[in-house]
């Protein structure tokens, strides 16, 4: 298993003289974190091309701090590494960094912004997947955080305006961010066409966010909330139509039909998606459930040939967690994906359309600090298969199963 010199300076840090926390002074803390995970997956190339016969190759490293200059002002920020066999290299990166100024706070309204690299609230689990501990089970919901733009989502470079309020007796929290994220070349040109692109690159993306939680007042151990999220993705810097040409003379006939990706002159996916999110705490139990409309315009342009489609995308999961005692979790959860009639179907995958599939798991935190989390998922269908380079050279199943053993560090 190899460790990144990066790595390994993270690694000093989380388990150093002071690793049970690091406070600099009263008003400054560092957090942090390390997850290392072994999993199996016998059918289906899972993140690589190790997993099949077991793979630990799955790691993740996080290391966070906050500095609170005045009872308003305070600076934060985390860094990550994250190793996922083949579909993330572990290289060190910014997760969130920002300025949070609370304007206005009293009794029962407040008001603040953040500027920076802000974390999106998106759903229940967007601005947490990257935490183990905080997950339910070693992934979130497949359904609904699938990997296909997961780090363009993670976080926005731009503003955030966040505030809570009570109304009568429900409690109301909001987000609302504006700005632009990178977007992974590959992970666009595997999501739109199932296959690399021999040129071109994903630009900036605009991204716009808004999230609406409440809690009732008459229920107060229910949680509802509403996530909605605008983004446009565009792909430049392609090959000419002329050289396309160039291409097509020499290639079989109806090559631009069979193998679309190889002629890429353009492309652009605008999509909407909304996110509707319930939670129920009684006793010991935690009932969580999310719904996702996507609705995606993809326009492309393929030697110079237009082919633009738009396309609905539906997902859900159930999800049940109990709790016996303060420091066992155990879950259930069942979750369906359908990615729309248009998406495309390749020849490698057919089954990427759709995805369902039940989960189960448990965690043990069997310290303050450490924890582990066994996991096994039973899927049909590869809507939330990971994607990585060399993916469309493996033999793809319809049914297949993964399982996930993982220890985890905390302070």
């Amino acid at each position: 298993m190899r460790i990144q010199r990066k790595e390994l300076l993270l690694l000093t840090v989380l388990f150093g003289p002071q690793a049970n926390a690091i406070e600099l002074n009263d008003s400054t803390q560092i957090h942090g974190f390390i997850s290392q995970a072994a999993v199996y997956s016998p059918d289906n190339p899972y993140a690589g091309n190790d997993a099949d016969n077991g793979s630990v190759k799955f790691r993740e490293i996080g290391l966070n701090g906050y500095s609170e200059l005045t009872p308003d002002f305070r600076l934060a920020g985390q860094i990550l590494s994250r190793q996922r066999d083949e579909s993330d290299d572990g290289d060190v990166r910014v997760d969130f960094l920002l300025a949070d100024y609370l304007v206005f706070s009293d009794h029962s309204t407040s008001f603040g912004v953040r500027a920076g690299r802000v974390k999106n609230t998106i759903g229940f689990y967007n601005s947490i997947r990257d935490i183990p501990p905080a997950r339910p089970g070693y992934n979130v919901p497949e359904s609904i955080y699938f990997d296909a733009f997961r780090d363009s989502l993670l976080s926005t470079d731009g503003l955030n305006l966040y505030g809570a309020t009570v109304l009568g007796n429900n409690q109301f929290t909001w987000e609302l961010t504006a700005g632009r994220k990178g977007v992974d070349s590959d992970d666009f040109a595997y999501f739109a066409f199932g296959y690399p692109v021999r040129k071109g690159k994903a630009k900036d993306a605009p991204l716009y966010v808004l999230n609406v939680n409440m809690v009732p007042g008459a229920l107060n151990d229910f949680r509802l909330g509403i996530s909605v999220v605008d983004t446009e993705i565009e792909y430049e810097n392609t090959m000419s139509v002329a050289e396309a040409h160039m291409a097509l003379a020499t290639a079989p006939p109806g090559d631009v039909l069979i193998n679309p990706h190889r002629y890429v002159t353009g492309a652009t996916i605008k999509a909407l998606y909304a996110i509707f999110s319930v939670q129920y705490n009684f006793k010991n139990w935690v009932l969580t459930s999310e719904y996702l409309h996507l609705d995606a315009e993809f326009k492309g342009e393929f030697a110079g040939i237009p082919a633009d489609n738009r396309d609905k995308s539906h997902g859900y999961y159930l999800q049940a967690e109990w709790l016996p005692t303060p420091n066992t979790t155990w879950l259930v959860r069942y979750e369906k994906l359908d990615l729309g009639t248009n998406n495309t179907e390749i020849a490698y995958n057919p089954y990427r359309n759709y995805g369902e599939g039940w989960t189960v798991g448990g965690r043990w935190m069997f310290t303050d600090n450490w924890s582990v989390t066994g996991q096994a998922s039973f899927n049909e269908g590869t809507a939330w298969l990971p994607s990585f380079k060399g993916i469309e050279d493996k033999k793809i199943e319809k049914y297949w199963n993964y399982y996930v053993l993982s220890l985890s560090y905390q302070f």
